[in-house]
């Protein structure tokens, strides 16, 4: 009867989540061509989607910190095609990603009709040519978001960040806001069920997700670094730095439980 009722229930989140990704691969190339790009609260409304997207999968998000309202780069650790959409879903931003993220099943279709910009990660002399393009990308105020590492990882380790795109904001002297993303399960231990990595594809990384009763996501804003006077190297490793120290090893329980916790008082959960 308990299998019988765990099998309706994980059918029951993908009926609905097909429902809201249909709705997105939709909606999305529409809301971001360029004749509505001045619909007012098109981007609102496209999170929303992806709130909904992520929700119907029982994925819960606690978000930690603030985002700076200055012109900024955002960095952050890179587990799954999810985050992509978590980030987007509660935030204003754009998407700095490598071009094989543009050949991902369903997701490659979303990030490249919502203007994300893709890049020859591998090849450094093509990095480096797009520069300008994420220098006026930059420009526009709002906020670009990159991973470093330039792949994504199992979720328990932070691999080595690339500085190539840092040189764009050291052109531009603003600010870089490092952010740590983690996955946990039930139990509140790091799991690695989201990551979508190797051969991985769209329907064996839902399978693995939804074969999990419940996931939680946090993402915590890290204080920010001027790229002033900073090498593109140093601000890569800095920042690897200070997402490497905020994660948490093992089990979230304990610390955000405790109602002293600094860290719960700042925290929001959207869900």
């Amino acid at each position: 009867m308990k299998v019988h009722k765990q099998k309706l229930v994980r059918a029951w989140r993908l009926a609905c989540a097909f429902h809201y990704l249909l709705v997105i691969l939709i909606i999305v190339p529409i809301i971001f061509h360029p004749i509505a790009r001045k619909a007012p609260k098109r981007r609102q409304f496209a999170s929303l989607l992806y709130r909904r997207f992520y929700n119907a999968l029982n994925i819960k998000l606690i978000i930690e910190g603030t985002p700076t309202q200055e012109t900024a780069l955002w960095v952050c650790n890179h587990i799954s095609w999810l985050d992509i959409l978590l980030l987007a879903g509660n935030n204003t931003v754009d998407f700095i990603a490598k071009t094989e993220v543009g050949d991902w099943p369903l997701i490659g279709y979303i990030v490249k009709r919502a203007g994300t910009l893709l890049i020859e990660r591998d090849n450094k002399f093509q990095a480096y040519r797009a520069l300008p393009k994420l220098q006026e990308r930059i420009k526009k105020g709002v906020p670009v978001l990159i991973f470093p590492e330039g792949t994504t990882s199992n979720g328990s380790t932070t691999l080595a960040f690339k500085p190539m795109f840092y040189q764009a904001a050291v052109r531009e002297n603003i600010l870089i806001q490092p952010i740590s993303l983690q996955y946990f399960d039930m139990s509140g231990k790091i799991t690695e069920s989201v990551a979508f990595i190797n051969d991985d594809d769209i329907s064996t990384s839902l399978k693995r997700i939804l074969d999990q009763p419940k996931i939680t996501a946090i993402i915590q804003f890290l204080p920010v670094v001027s790229a002033a006077n900073h090498h593109r190297k140093q601000l890569a490793t800095m920042n690897r730095q200070s997402i490497v120290k905020s994660q948490v090893p093992h089990s979230f329980m304990n610390t955000h439980t405790n109602p002293h916790n600094s860290a719960l008082q700042l925290s929001k959960i959207q869900g």
